[in-house]
This record gives C-alpha cells, sequence and structure tokens, in this order.
C-alpha cells in the first residue's frame, strides 16, 4: 500500500491509474469475450463503409468512430466497438477536470470514478452506440461552458467558447439529444446573470456560430436526403397513438433506476431538492446551474416516456451534470458522502459481474443473465450458413432492420442484401437505399424470422422453402431464421 501512495500520490494521479486501469480492462473484455454485434451496430458499422454527413436514422459520428478503429484494428467485433470506452473515458476526464475546478481534487476524484462505474457507463462502454460520443462531447463542452462563464477568468474567453461551440456541433453530429444542452445552457444563464455577464455576448455569439459551422454539414446532409434523419428521430416520439401511458411511464423510471443505480439515484436527487442547503457561495451557485443542465432531458423524457414511450438511455445527457451534483453534496454531509463510497463500491462489483458476463457466455448462464445477451449472440453462426447458401442467388433479401443489420456484418461473405419494404412505407436505412430492385434481383435468398413467409406471399410468382438456420442464444432459448428461393416477382 505504501508503494501504492508513493507511486500514485495525488487524487489526479490515483484517477489516472483507476482510469486507465479500468478502460483497459473494458477493452480485454471485448477482445477475449468475442461477444457478437447487436444489431445497431452491425448497421452502424455498415454505414463506416461508406463515410457520409448523416444517414437515415442517425447523424455521422458513430460511423465516423468506427471507421476510424476499423481502419487501423480491421473490423473485429472489439474494433467496432473501440471507440467507446475511450469515449467514456474521455466524459470522465472532462468531469474530472470540472470538478476540480469547481471545488477540488478529492472530489474530482470520486465524480469521475463515479462516472466509470456508473452502471449505465459500464454497458454504454462495451457497445457501439451514439450514447458514448453524446456524452464525452457533452461533459467536453459542459466544461468549457463553466469556463467561459466564470467571472474569475479574465483571459482565454473567446478560446474557452470556440471549444463550447465545436463541442457542442460534435454533440449535435452524435446524437440530436445535444438540444438538451443548449437548453440547459440558456436555463443556467437565465437564473444567473453574473454567469451571463461573465460569458459576454459576443463570445456566446461566437460559440453559437462555431457550433453551427460544426453541424452545418450534417444538416447540408438531411436539406439533400428529405430530412430523413430528422423525420425518423420525430417519429421516435410516436405521438401519433393513443394519449397516456403510466406503463411507460414507470418502466422509464424503473430503468433510470438501473442506469445510475439506487443509491446514486437518491443521492442525486437528494442534492437537487436540499444540496442548496448545506453548501454556500460558489458552491451553491455552481450546483444551481448544474441543475440546470439536468432537468430538460430528464423532464423532458419523462413527459415523452407518459405520452407515448421512452428508452432508458433517452435521459443519458442528464447524468454528467448530475454525477457532479451527487458528488458536491457527498462532501456537504458525512452520512451522503458514505452513501456515495457505498455506491461506489456496489457499482464496481456489478460492473466486473457484468464484465464477465460480457466476456463469457458461459458465466453469464451460469447467473442467469443468458436473457440480457441474447441479442448478442448465434449471429455469426446463421451469417455464415446463410453467406454460404446465397452464392447461387442474386442477393439476399430480409424484411427486419435488425436481421439485415446483423447479417450485413456476420453474412458479408455472401451476396449483397437487399431489403423487402413489408408495410409500403421507408422505416429504415436499408430500406431507404438499399431496397429489393426487380428489375436487377431476379431470384433471390429470402431470409425472415417468419415461417409463413406472410410479408411476400403475394409478391411472388415461386416462394420455395428451403431449410432453417437455428442457433442457440441462451439458456433454453434458440433463434431460427427461415429460408425461401424466390423469384418472378408480380408486384406489392
Amino acid at each position: 500500500m505504501d508503494r501504492l501512495l508513493k507511486l500514485f500520490p495525488t487524487p489526479g494521479r490515483q484517477f489516472a491509474a483507476l482510469a486507465a486501469a479500468l478502460t483497459v480492462l473494458r477493452i480485454l473484455s471485448m477482445m477475449v469475450g468475442h461477444p457478437e454485434l447487436g444489431p445497431d451496430e452491425g448497421q452502424y458499422w455498415f454505414w463506416s463503409r461508406t463515410p457520409d454527413f448523416g444517414y437515415f436514422s442517425k447523424p455521422p459520428l458513430i460511423a465516423w468512430s468506427i471507421g476510424a478503429t476499423t481502419s487501423i484494428f480491421g473490423d473485429a467485433e472489439w474494433a467496432v466497438r473501440l471507440s467507446a470506452p475511450l469515449y467514456q473515458l474521455g466524459a470522465a476526464i472532462f468531469l474530472f477536470l470540472l470538478t476540480r475546478r469547481l471545488v477540488g481534487p478529492r472530489e474530482a476524484l470520486v465524480a469521475g470514478l463515479v462516472w466509470l462505474t456508473l452502471p449505465g457507463v459500464f454497458l454504454s462502454a462495451s457497445l457501439a452506440t451514439t450514447d458514448a460520443p453524446l456524452v464525452f462531447f457533452w461533459s467536453a463542452a459542459l466544461y468549457f461552458y463553466f469556463i467561459l462563464t466564470d467571472a474569475r477568468e479574465t483571459t482565454g474567453k473567446a478560446r474557452a467558447a470556440a471549444f463550447l461551440g465545436a463541442a457542442i456541433g460534435l454533440g449535435f453530429l452524435s446524437k440530436y439529444a445535444m438540444a438538451y444542452f443548449v437548453i440547459g445552457a440558456a436555463l443556467s444563464l437565465a437564473i444567473a446573470p453574473a454567469r451571463r455577464r461573465a460569458a459576454g455576448a459576443a463570445n456566446l455569439a461566437l460559440a453559437a456560430l462555431v457550433s453551427l459551422a460544426v453541424f452545418a454539414p450534417n444538416l447540408w446532409w438531411n436539406a439533400q436526403n428529405d430530412f430523413k434523419t430528422v423525420a425518423h428521430t420525430a417519429a421516435n416520439a410516436d405521438w401519433g397513438g393513443n394519449f397516456g401511458h403510466p406503463d411507460q411511464l414507470l418502466k422509464f423510471l424503473g430503468e433510470q433506476f438501473a442506469i445510475a443505480g439506487p443509491i446514486l439515484l437518491a443521492l442525486m436527487l437528494l442534492a437537487a431538492f436540499f444540496g442548496r442547503r448545506v453548501a454556500s457561495g460558489d458552491r451553491r451557485e455552481a450546483m444551481r446551474a448544474l441543475i440546470a443542465f439536468s432537468i430538460p432531458a430528464i423532464a423532458i423524457i419523462t413527459v415523452q416516456s407518459f405520452i407515448s414511450r421512452a428508452h432508458g438511455n433517452w435521459a443519458a445527457v442528464a447524468y454528467p451534470s448530475a454525477v457532479i451534483l451527487a458528488t458536491l453534496y457527498s462532501f456537504s454531509d458525512k452520512r451522503a458522502l458514505v452513501a456515495m463510497k457505498a455506491s461506489l463500491g456496489l457499482h464496481a462489483i456489478v460492473g466486473l459481474g457484468f464484465l464477465a458476463a460480457f466476456t463469457s457466455a458461459a458465466f453469464a448462464d451460469g447467473v442467469g443473465a443468458s436473457a440480457a445477451f441474447k441479442r448478442l449472440r448465434g449471429w455469426e453462426e446463421q451469417g455464415e450458413k446463410i453467406a454460404a447458401l446465397s452464392k447461387p442467388y442474386d442477393a439476399i433479401m430480409t424484411d427486419d432492420r435488425e436481421v439485415t443489420g446483423e447479417l450485413v456484418y456476420y453474412a458479408r461473405g455472401g451476396k449483397k442484401i437487399v431489403a423487402w419494404d413489408p408495410n409500403n412505407r421507408i422505416d429504415n436505412h436499408f430500406e431507404a437505399y438499399f431496397p429489393f430492385d426487380p428489375v436487377r434481383d431476379h431470384r433471390v435468398l429470402y431470409v425472415t424470422e417468419r415461417a409463413d413467409a406472410l410479408y411476400i406471399q403475394h409478391g411472388f410468382r415461386t416462394i420455395v422453402p428451403l431449410s432453417e438456420v437455428s442457433a442457440r442464444i441462451g439458456e433454453g432459448r434458440t433463434r431460427t431464421l427461415y429460408l425461401f428461393e424466390v423469384s418472378g416477382f408480380i408486384g406489392r
């Protein structure tokens, strides 16, 4: 222990060592365990093959990130996912730096480690999703916002404004949920005139212009493509159905306990409601600003979950500032600090257990967690068989986005994949840009999860059942894909 303290005598060095060790462990778990890609990850990898300023359902940065890592390390699953733990490490570094700036190094160490051990971050750091780059650029923007609006800072304001604008723009290129940052910043400036004066109108305008310049290529792409990404994002809200879904609201709120952990979430709520009573001066003002950045996402998505539906990760951007908020509160109250340490220990144990299950299918099955990983199993086996069977055909035709997202990666040794639109409505990237073409695709291998081939029954003269391709995806669970030879297109 004495040797360790000599090597890492300061909170900064301790954070660097622990953060690096955890990041290396995350990367090793990807490389050793060979967990398969999920449907979205396969789709993002497919996008990365053709770099662009936008894609059907998401802005381009996730594809650019995958393209960068796979261009160096190849197309293995771990290389596809490599940017995720690095983005989460980067987010933790910015939260560490901001907390150190606001209060001190001990609090910064806790905030950084709290972020890295969040249950939701353990999951996000293991998968190639849009959330990892989003929270990285959100955390960077948060850091530069506090520099820009700090009255004690008398130099470098224009530089901070430019970095803030760049981080916001890159956040928008990651996911449109970056809009909550703009709302949070406006709210923070509205309730803190001193921050508004410290920033200055010219610097705020500079930040806005830089962010718009960075984001502009994606806006241009959308304008050239009928605003497909914007329309898909709006469609995800699904406000066209029946109003009022208390079950979805409860589901969303329950998922927040899973993302943040029950103890930490309680500390976040206590900090939001009572934190300013135990804080004073600059710490109290900082807590007010941090609350302003957490409120928009959690409030809007909570309402959205009641109106229609919402996934738990849709409010992920509420947590960077909430982690710092809870950390500041815990250092103002002895009982809260004990709870924070208990939460950290609990999350570390749960997180390491997750990595073990992520790495080893046998371990996941043994602890009864196989259901959580069923979407990441069996696709390689099925894809290789389908690729081999596709050789005599013009194309592989699919009718489901998730199946297509897996096969573009795991059946990439076979024929090209085209999408059949089962409802005469463009719902995904493959239907929009890689549709079945009867002029080109005369005889196709049709892959579907339906044994009755219902979606194409009246569209072709010849539909011949060929075989089934099944894979074990967990204890007592099997995924089956049905294969048909299809030709003689009649019409939809």
